[in-house]
């Protein structure tokens, strides 16, 4: 059968990246502490992907794992679609006038080499052309660390979840790289969630043993208490900066760590087969690799904005809604007319967890 929760989550997750990524293009003024509140609370979904992504490969290639065969299984999923749909936009960015972002990469000198092919191959390397793509080349470094996360899951219980602890204090003091820009930064950083969310796949029952009842809820109430001190802090959405420059704790970091333990208890619980949840769950790293381009779209539509606080939270909702359904609608259309091709080219590999 379809392991529902973790499908589920995996739904989640997309729309909480989808919505993080959308603030920008509604419109939404944070005038206001609660405004600031809600989009702490909806930004830094990348973490609810990771964490699933550790918990996947616990379940899905720890017993039979080889590193060549999940490696080239992780990589073909996610290098073609991300080959394929780069070209248009860097080609935007290197010959035409900065159309997307805001002037990385640009020639320094004249020459064919200097002028296109150094800035395609930093584009290509970076993810820096268009919004989110620069999780494909960090996924693809942080799966080459596999042998060591096989390798931590032999060790005793002690063993890591002190390790995760030790990590995740690294975490939340470096925060994440400016810009997205340095993956092995990224990889710093988001390793201790992947290695929680393997360890959380590892030890299921035990832990679901453990949050009997309803006290899955404190997570929740502990979650938004986090959410609460880093908008009373006046921090909006997910912190970054140079690697070894003090600026804190990372909040994000401890509020999306809690609330993917929610979720997953939470769904683990009332998961129950959705339709909607299915498909999107199917679609979610389609939906990862279209949304940006509908985004971009929207963007330079320059489309005029609700003035009123109500009505842009409402604006922001529905752009947020329709962004996933166009997305996901496209994904399904485009399995229909190229069969398994669609995998290639718009990374749709609707491959469900069962157990």
């Amino acid at each position: 059968m379809f392991y529902n929760s973790i499908n589920n989550f995996r739904a989640i997750a997309i729309m909480f990246i989808v919505f993080g990524h959308s603030f920008d293009v509604s419109g939404v003024v944070l005038d206001s502490y609660w405004e600031v509140f809600f989009r702490n609370l909806l930004s830094g979904g990348t973490i609810l992907f990771v964490f699933i992504s550790g918990y996947l490969f616990e379940v899905v290639f720890l017993k039979k794992f080889t590193f060549s065969k999940f490696y080239f299984s992780r990589a073909s999923k996610l290098l073609w679609p991300y080959l394929l749909l780069s070209i248009i936009p860097i080609c935007l960015y290197i010959y035409v006038s900065n159309p997307i972002s805001d002037g990385y990469f640009l020639p320094k000198s004249e020459g064919a080499m200097s002028q296109f092919m150094i800035p395609f191959l930093k584009y290509e390397v970076t993810g820096r052309f268009m919004t989110a793509y620069w999780y494909i080349p960090f996924a693809l470094l942080l799966f080459l660390l596999s042998p060591l996360v096989v390798h931590v899951l032999k060790k005793n219980l002690k063993f890591k979840v002190s390790l995760i602890l030790i990590l995740s204090c690294v975490s939340i003091f470096i925060h994440r790289p400016v810009d997205n820009m340095n993956h092995f930064h990224s990889v710093v950083f988001f390793f201790p969630v992947y290695l929680t969310g393997a360890l959380v796949s590892q030890y299921r029952e035990s832990f679901l043993k453990t949050f009997q009842g309803n006290l899955f809820w404190l997570l929740f109430l502990l979650s938004i208490s986090f959410t609460l001190i880093q908008t009373y802090f006046g921090d909006v959405g997910s912190y970054h900066k140079p690697f070894f420059e003090f600026k804190g704790i990372d909040y994000m970091f401890l509020q999306k760590i809690l609330l993917s333990f929610f979720f997953f208890l939470l769904l683990e619980k009332y998961s129950k087969s959705n339709l909607f949840f299915e498909n999107l769950a199917g679609t979610s790293f389609a939906v990862f690799f279209i949304h940006p381009y509908l985004i971009f779209i929207f963007r330079n539509l320059k489309l005029p904005t609700p003035e009123t606080v109500l009505f842009q939270w409402v604006y922001f909702i529905a752009l947020s809604f329709i962004f996933i359904l166009i997305s996901m609608l496209l994904a399904l259309f485009t399995k229909r007319i190229l069969n398994e091709k669609s995998k290639y080219i718009i990374g749709y590999w609707p491959d469900l967890v069962k157990i």
